[in-house]
């Protein structure tokens, strides 16, 4: 066998690599300063689905692609139930094919959320979607009390604060302000997640979760109802 072939074919392997990895990067790099807005009827009834959001959670926790085999281990779902829902997203745009490849003679695709954050701005028709808004917060306050409760349990009694606190936190908020001091506050706490999704991701840092909400209750006289914006994942980053 020619030495000088076999170095020049791994040389020529190995640039085709760091090409692939430079690729992949930079995908990801522009996934993650890609926020969105939902205020279309269809892609906010896309979304109010148990699986549909339970996927692009999944997705979008780690920014990592993912096939249907490996999101259905993540999620305890079978595989073939997921494709459908794997459709809708990728037809609604929320979701993109970030691979593909032949495993076993069968071509594989691995999924990444289009976006690195997501809010759902059902105003501008409150009407059409007031049932799938219910369905889509009933389902996120869920997933996220069902994580929040598992990751308590699994924690076990901690005796140092400190300890405690940096492990998780549940705080409830609830007074009567002015006006503009609770404008402001709202404005401040709008400032502080947006920060948090501008925050740089490290795969070896501390995982935070976390759920943010606001509302001012509705007198007998109040005016308007209908639902603000809703950010469906949790932090997610």
């Amino acid at each position: 066998m020619d030495s000088k072939k076999t170095t020049s074919d791994l040389a020529g392997a190995l640039r085709e690599a760091h090409a692939e990895v430079s690729a992949a990067q930079e995908q990801v790099a522009l996934i993650q300063q890609v926020v969105r807005t939902v205020t279309d009827v269809d892609t906010i009834k896309a979304l109010a689905d148990t699986t549909r959001l339970s996927l692009l959670r999944a997705l979008s926790r780690d920014r990592v692609p993912k096939s249907a085999k490996e999101l259905a281990e993540d999620l305890g779902e079978p595989q073939t139930k997921l494709y459908r829902h794997l459709k809708v997203l990728l037809e609604a745009g929320l979701i993109e094919a970030a691979e593909t490849r032949v495993v076993s003679g069968i071509v594989e695709t691995k999924y990444r959320s289009a976006q690195s954050s997501l809010t759902i701005d059902p105003t501008a028709h409150p009407v059409e979607t007031r049932e799938a808004m219910d369905r889509i917060i009933d389902e996120n306050l869920a997933d996220y009390r069902r994580r929040f409760l598992r990751h308590m349990d699994g924690l076990g009694i901690l005796s140092d604060p400190e300890e405690a606190k940096n492990s998780g936190m549940l705080m409830f908020l609830s007074s009567t302000l002015p006006a503009d001091v609770a404008a402001d506050f709202q404005k401040r706490l709008e400032a502080l997640v947006k920060e948090f999704d501008s925050l740089p991701r490290d795969p070896d840092g501390v995982r935070i979760e976390g759920l943010v909400s606001w509302f001012r209750p509705q007198t007998p006289e109040g005016s308007d109802s209908s639902p603000g914006p809703a950010r469906p994942t949790g932090a997610e980053g």
